[in-house]
């Protein structure tokens, strides 16, 4: 937050309660506890004021997304989405899927079932709800797109380059 962040994403995010962490994390005293430091946010010290002062209420402030990587997370979810500066949600699907005993079995009928629940939970709480699609695979893209994930965190580096590194390689096996 010091270095200008305008939000964070808070990882493992299991109750009400570690929600308001969060959220009590981002916002100065008397609203929250996060330290008042003289950094890069406040210009080394020479916007101080106007830093400290931008933040009216907890619906003001940084932006805080919670990671739902859990099952617990799911059974608290109303609970979670219901803390005042909680801004969205985003799903850590291996996390969720280990914590229900099905690592990485995004079809296993009860992945989908609780993913269904979530969605259901995040349209009552007119919760913007995320999605981390970890494989580089557009079909999975366009899928959390038309589920209604408005925050998605599409794949991630390495898993980019071992695909394409891959596909390349078994390319040029091919050739005689």
């Amino acid at each position: 937050m010091d270095a200008g962040a305008q939000g964070i994403v808070v990882p493992m995010v299991n109750n009400a309660n570690d929600a308001r962490k969060a959220v009590l994390s981002t916002r100065y005293p008397p609203l929250g506890v996060r330290g008042v430091g003289l950094a890069r946010a406040q210009q080394y010290g020479a916007s101080f004021n106007e830093n400290f002062t931008w933040q009216a209420d907890m619906n003001s402030g940084p932006v805080v997304v919670v990671q739902i990587e859990s099952i617990d997370a799911v059974e608290n979810l109303k609970d979670i989405l219901a803390v005042r500066g909680v801004d969205s949600f985003i799903i850590g699907p291996y996390d969720l899927s280990c914590s229900m005993g099905i690592p990485g079995k995004f079809d296993h009928p009860e992945f989908k079932k609780i993913m269904s629940k979530i969605m259901k939970i995040s349209a009552k709480q007119e919760s913007v709800s995320g999605l981390h699609v970890v494989e580089p695979d557009a079909k999975q893209l366009a899928d959390a797109i038309d589920s209604g994930h408005k925050f998605i965190a599409y794949s991630v580096d390495i898993r980019m380059i071992d695909v394409v590194a891959r596909e390349g390689i078994s390319t040029f096996k091919r050739i005689k």
